[in-house]
């Protein structure tokens, strides 16, 4: 039924949102802990010098970021499989529609079902910081889809995490232009 969505309560609606969301993150979360402990700059990264052993660019082991979204991207759905086997608890109160009776009362479970859409993306910025210094950062974003049905309904629900994987601080020379008058 396509029509059945609009004959649930918004406020179970969000209430759903707001929790399946929160696993989501929890899910995303627990695997990058899980996976990138052993993860390294040095890993990720190759710094290039040139013959007077000032660096001289930067390059992204391309293999090794995409082996880690992979095992991130696994690792997420597993835990985002084992959090929805047991469902999500509504309180009945919420049902009601009522905002007073919203969270009160004994749990109705509703079934939750990961859609194997679990999307890892990379960005890689360099940032200027000061008159020698390049701040060079990685972050990874994950991107979920969890499908939550409900009574006369579903409804599918993305989730977005970024964190920080690396965050270097590339120091230059200053140039000499900056002292002399």
């Amino acid at each position: 039924m396509t029509f059945g969505i609009f004959f649930v309560n918004p406020i179970i609606v969000a209430y759903s949102q707001s929790k399946i969301e929160s696993m989501a993150i929890r899910a995303v979360n627990n695997s990058i802990a899980n996976v990138v402990k052993t993860e390294t700059y040095r890993e990720l990264t190759q710094v290039h010098y040139d013959a007077g052993g000032k660096i001289s660019g930067l390059s992204i082991n391309m293999l090794q970021m995409n082996g880690l979204s992979v095992e991130i991207a696994l690792a997420s759905q597993t835990f985002m499989e084992s959090f929805a086997s047991a469902g999500l608890g509504v309180p009945l109160g919420t049902f009601s529609g009522l905002p007073i009776l919203t969270g009160r009362g004994p749990d109705v479970t509703l079934r939750v079902v990961p859609v194997g859409a679990v999307y890892c993306t990379f960005d890689s910025k360099f940032i200027g910081q000061g008159i020698n210094q390049t701040v060079h950062r990685i972050m990874l974003r994950v991107n979920t889809m969890v499908n939550l049905i409900m009574p006369l309904g579903s409804r599918n629900i993305r989730a977005e995490v970024e964190v920080l994987l690396c965050d270097s601080i590339i120091v230059g020379e200053v140039p000499e232009f900056f002292f002399s008058r």
